[in-house]
C-alpha cells in the first residue's frame, strides 16, 4: 500500500464547504424511481459549453479546459487477449468494485429533491448513479464494493463544486481520504467507478489510486456521464496504474443507468465474464403453457432449483392483479425453499418469484419505473407477444402448466 502524497493548495483556500447534515435517505413508497440528473453534471455542464456554447444550461461557464478533443482518447485503452482471458479466470476470484460517487461524499439536506440532484432511489433507499452501476455488476460477478470517500464533503452547491473541481485539477491536488482497513492483497480484479468531471476523473480517485498499488491486478473501469462519453477517463485510470492489466471500460449515460442492466450484461460477457446463475439456467429449459381466459400463450420454465419445486406444483393457477403497467403478480399458497438469487430489476417477458411476499408475477413492459422495492428470482420467460397483457382486465386467473 502505498502513501498519499498530499499536494496542498494555496493558502487562499476557497473550498469553502457547505455542509448540512442529514440523513440519505428518500423513502419510496410501492417501487423506487429514477433520478433525471445524475452525479456527473458537473462534468457535463462543462463539455457541453465545450461542444454547444449556446446551451442556455445557465451552468456552463468557462467549464472544459480539457475539451472535447479529449473524447477519443476513450478509444486508447483496449482490453489485450491475455487480460480478457484472466477476467474469465477471474470470474470465481476475489473481486472489488471501487466507486467515488457525489452521493456519500456530499452532506445533503434531509429535504434533497432526489429528481434533481445526484441519486437514484430504489429499494427505499437512495444511490448515487455510480453506486447503483456499481451494485448492478456485483450483481453480476459478485465481489466486494468500496465507497471512496473524501475526509472533508463536496458542497452541495454546483457551482461550489465546479470551482472546487477545477481547482483541484489545476493545482494537482490528491484531497485527503478517510481511514480505511481495506486490503487490496486480497483482490485480482478491481473495477474502478466514478462520474466524468470536466471529461476526466475526480481527483479523489486518483487519491485511492495514489494510494493502493494495483501492479499486477486486472482493472476494469465504468463510469456515468450525461451524454459526453468518458472524456480521458480511461487514460487517466491506465496512466496512473502502471503494471495493472487495463480491460475495456463502459460509460453509462445517467438517464440510462435505471435500465442499463443488459447493457452492463452484454459488457461482462465480451470481458469474458460468465454469466449468472440464473442466466445460464435460461440456456436449459422446459417448454410452458400459460393459459388466461381463451389466451394460451407460449413459454419456458428454467432449469434452477426453484423453477423444479415450482413445477412439482404445476398445474398451478394463480389469481394476479395488473400493476403499474407492467406486471400482473398473485400469491401462492405454497412455500419454496430455494430463493436465492434475488434481484432489483427485471426484464420484459420474466415469470418470477418473490420470497418478501411469496407471490409470482409476469412482467411485461418496463416503464418509467423500471426498478423493484423487492427483489424477484426468474423462473422462466413468456416468449409468445408480450402485447396481449396490454388488453386484460385488472385481475385475471393465470394457469401455468407444462406443455404437452
Amino acid at each position: 500500500m502505498k502513501k498519499t502524497v498530499l499536494a496542498f493548495l494555496s493558502a487562499a483556500a476557497v473550498l469553502v464547504l457547505t455542509a448540512c447534515s442529514g440523513a440519505q435517505t428518500q423513502n419510496a413508497a410501492q417501487e423506487t424511481t429514477a433520478a433525471e440528473i445524475s452525479e456527473s453534471e458537473v462534468s457535463e455542464a462543462e463539455a457541453s459549453e465545450a461542444e454547444a456554447p449556446e446551451s442556455g444550461s445557465g451552468e456552463t461557464e468557462d467549464m472544459a479546459e480539457t475539451g472535447a478533443a479529449n473524447l477519443a482518447e476513450a478509444e486508447t485503452v483496449g482490453a489485450s487477449d491475455e487480460a480478457t482471458e484472466q477476467a474469465a479466470e477471474n470470474t470465481d476470484s476475489k473481486t472489488l468494485i471501487v466507486y467515488f460517487s457525489r452521493w456519500g461524499n456530499t452532506e445533503y439536506p434531509d429535504d434533497v429533491d432526489a429528481t434533481t440532484s445526484a441519486s437514484i432511489v430504489a429499494d427505499q433507499e437512495t444511490f448515487g448513479t455510480t453506486e447503483y452501476v456499481a451494485r448492478m455488476i456485483q450483481e453480476r460477478v459478485g465481489g466486494d464494493l468500496h465507497l471512496i470517500q473524501t475526509q472533508e464533503p463536496y458542497p452541495t452547491d454546483f457551482d461550489e463544486l465546479r470551482d472546487q473541481n477545477h481547482e483541484e485539477m489545476d493545482a494537482g491536488y490528491l484531497p485527503a481520504l478517510t481511514e480505511s482497513d481495506l486490503d487490496l492483497s486480497r483482490y485480482d480484479t478491481v473495477f474502478i467507478g466514478y462520474p466524468i468531471w470536466a471529461t476526466d476523473v475526480p481527483q479523489a480517485v486518483l487519491s485511492f489510486l495514489n494510494e493502493y498499488d494495483l501492479s499486477g491486478k486486472t482493472v476494469i473501469p465504468f463510469c456515468t456521464h450525461d451524454g459526453y462519453g468518458a472524456g480521458s477517463s480511461y487514460s487517466t485510470i491506465a496512466q496512473a496504474c502502471p503494471g495493472a492489466s487495463m480491460l475495456d471500460g463502459i460509460a453509462i449515460e445517467a438517464s440510462d443507468v435505471p435500465t442499463a442492466q443488459e447493457s452492463i450484461a452484454d459488457w461482462l460477457r465480451e470481458l469474458g465474464y460468465e454469466e449468472t446463475e440464473n442466466s445460464s439456467a435460461a440456456e436449459s429449459t422446459q417448454a410452458l403453457t400459460i393459459t388466461i381466459g381463451d389466451t394460451v400463450l407460449e413459454g419456458v420454465l428454467y432449469d434452477t432449483e426453484l423453477a423444479q419445486e415450482i413445477q412439482a406444483h404445476l398445474p398451478l393457477t394463480v389469481s394476479m392483479v395488473g400493476y403499474g403497467g407492467r406486471e400482473y403478480y398473485g400469491g401462492i399458497d405454497f412455500t419454496p425453499e430455494h430463493t436465492e438469487g434475488g434481484q432489483l430489476y427485471f426484464e420484459n417477458g420474466d415469470i418470477t418469484y418473490c420470497s418478501a411476499n411469496n407471490t409470482m408475477a409476469i412482467f411485461y413492459a418496463q416503464t418509467d419505473r423500471p426498478n423493484l422495492t423487492m427483489e424477484v428470482i426468474p423462473i422462466g420467460k413468456v416468449t409468445s407477444d408480450l402485447a396481449v397483457f396490454d388488453t386484460m382486465e385488472s385481475r385475471e386467473d393465470i394457469t401455468f402448466s407444462l406443455a404437452e
